[in-house]
C-alpha cells in the first residue's frame, strides 16, 4: 500500500527509466528471531475512538480479551468529539487493559521542534499517570508510525518502548522501540487477519495487531473497520487458544533490546522495516512474505514489472558514514529479473547500480545470493538518503523477486 503521498515515479516520470532496487541487509546472530515460549496476540487500538469503547469493548470483554489502548491525551481532556470520556478509559484502566500514550495531539512527530517533540512526549504521559491513577505509562505509540533517529532519541528519554505500524512479527530480541504493529485498515480481509495469527502460533512470536475506529456497516476511510469482522477475528484467537497480552505483558517476556548491535550498521529491513523507514511502494508487493525467507521470519516479495518497484521513505539518512548498503536477494521461480537500485534525496539521484552487475551474473532461481553494493562504486559519496527505489529494469512483465536482511554498513 501508497503511504505519504505520489510515488517518485509520479512526481518525476524520468525516473521510470532509471530502473532501482531495494536494498537488503545482512544481520548479525544476535538476531536470530529468537521465539518466546509460545505464540501470543495483542489488541492495540488507537487514538481514543468512542467507538472503541462502544463496539471492540463489549467484543473484548465477552472473550476475555485484554487490550491496550494509545490515546490522545488532549482528546480526552478537552472533551473532542467522536473520542472517548475521562471516565470511560478509567472503566478501561479498572477492567485491566493497557493504556499507551500517543502524544498530546497526534502530529508527525518528524516535524516538530525540540520543544515541541519534548512536549508531545513527556506531557501526554504525565496527563495520562496524573488523570488515571495510574503508577507509570512506559509505552508509546508513534502517530503515523513516522519517526526518524531525532524522534527515537526522544522517545528512549521519555518511554520504556514503543509501537511502530512496521508490518510484521515480534520476538523476543525485537528492538523494544520498533515494535512492529500490523495496521488493520478497512481492506485488510478477515483471512489475512487469521493468516497472521496462526503464523505467529506456529513460530512462537508476538503479533500486535492496530486498530482505530469502529462501524457496523460499510467503512468509508482507511481507519475504519467493520464491527462484525473485529468480532470475528477475536473469535479466531478464542478457538485457537492463543495466549492475549497487553503491551506492558508481552515485553515484560522480552529480552529488553533497544538498540541494534553498533556492528550492525543502519538497519532498514529485518523481519519488518527498521531505523524510520516507510512503505511508499507501488509494485504489487508484501513486506511480510513467509514462504521464502532467508533468515528470520520474514522477508520482502515484489513484482518487478513494467517499471514497478519498491518505494522505502526516510526523513533523511546522512550516507557520508556509510561505505555500503548490504542484502540479500532471491530469484524466485526464474531469476534473470532485471532490478536496479537507485538512492535519492527527494530532489536528485544520489548513485543508481544494476542488481545484477553487483552479483557478478543474473539473479539465481530458488537461490538466496548475498549481494554488497560499495556506495563509492555507486557515485553515493555524500548526500542525505530519503528514498529507496528497488524497481524493474526492463519495462516487461517479471517473476517476484525475493529480498531481504537490507543494511547499510558504516564506514
Amino acid at each position: 500500500m501508497r503511504r505519504g503521498g505520489m510515488s517518485m515515479i509520479e512526481q518525476f516520470p524520468l525516473l521510470r527509466f532509471i530502473v532501482v532496487l531495494l536494498v537488503v541487509t545482512f544481520r548479525t546472530s544476535a538476531f536470530a528471531a529468537q521465539p518466546f515460549e509460545q505464540g501470543m496476540v495483542t489488541i492495540t487500538l488507537d487514538d481514543g475512538w468512542s467507538t472503541q469503547y462502544d463496539k471492540a469493548r463489549p467484543a473484548l470483554n465477552a472473550r476475555n480479551i485484554p487490550a491496550t489502548y494509545a490515546l490522545i491525551t488532549q482528546a480526552l481532556a478537552q472533551g473532542w468529539g467522536g473520542y472517548m470520556s475521562t471516565a470511560q478509559v478509567q472503566t478501561l484502566v479498572a477492567e485491566g487493559n493497557g493504556i499507551a500514550s500517543h502524544t498530546l495531539t497526534h502530529p508527525d512527530l518528524t516535524t516538530l521542534s525540540a520543544p515541541e517533540l519534548l512536549s508531545e512526549l513527556r506531557d501526554s504521559r504525565d496527563w495520562l499517570v496524573d488523570n488515571l491513577g495510574l503508577a507509570s505509562v512506559p509505552d508509546f505509540v508513534i502517530p503515523y508510525g513516522r519517526y526518524d533517529s531525532t524522534v527515537l532519541a526522544a522517545i528512549r528519554q521519555q518511554y520504556s518502548s514503543s509501537r511502530t505500524v512496521n508490518a510484521g512479527r515480534n520476538f523476543r530480541d525485537t528492538i523494544v522501540y520498533e515494535l512492529r504493529g500490523n495496521d488493520v485498515a478497512r481492506n485488510i480481509p478477515v483471512s489475512t487477519v487469521r493468516g497472521w495469527i496462526d503464523q505467529a502460533l506456529a513460530e512462537k512470536s508476538w503479533l500486535i495487531l492496530v486498530f482505530h475506529e469502529f462501524v457496523d456497516g460499510t467503512p468509508t476511510r482507511d481507519t475504519q473497520y467493520r464491527t462484525s469482522s473485529f468480532t470475528t477475528i477475536l473469535e479466531h484467537i478464542r478457538l485457537r487458544g492463543a495466549r492475549t497480552v497487553t503491551l506492558s505483558q508481552g515485553l515484560a517476556l522480552m529480552e529488553g533490546r533497544t538498540t541494534p548491535e553498533p556492528s550492525a550498521g543502519l538497519s532498514i529491513y529485518g523481519d519488518a522495516l527498521e531505523s524510520g523507514f516507510a512503505d511508499w511502494s507501488w509494485a504489487e508487493h508484501s513486506l511480510d512474505e513467509t514462504a521464502i525467507v532467508h533468515a528470520g521470519s520474514a522477508s520482502i516479495r515484489f513484482e518487478p514489472d513494467t517499471w514497478a518497484g519498491v518505494l522505502l521513505h526516510h526523513s533523511g539518512v546522512d550516507i557520508a558514514g556509510y561505505q555500503s548498503i548490504e542484502l540479500w536477494v532471491h530469484g524466485g521461480t526464474t531469476g534473470g529479473q532485471s532490478v536496479r537500485v537507485l538512492l535519492h534525496d527527494g530532489t536528485d539521484v544520489l548513485g543508481t547500480a544494476r542488481l545484477d552487475a553487483a552479483l557478478g551474473g543474473p539473479l539465481v532461481a530458488g537461490e538466496w545470493r548475498k549481494v554488497t553494493l560499495s556506495l563509492d562504486a555507486m557515485g553515493a559519496t555524500s548526500g542525505t538518503l530519503r528514498d529507496l527505489y528497488f524497481q524493474d529494469d526492463s519495462g516487461e512483465d517479471q517473476a517476484a523477486v525475493y529480498l531481504d536482511d537490507i543494511s547499510l554498513i558504516p564506514r
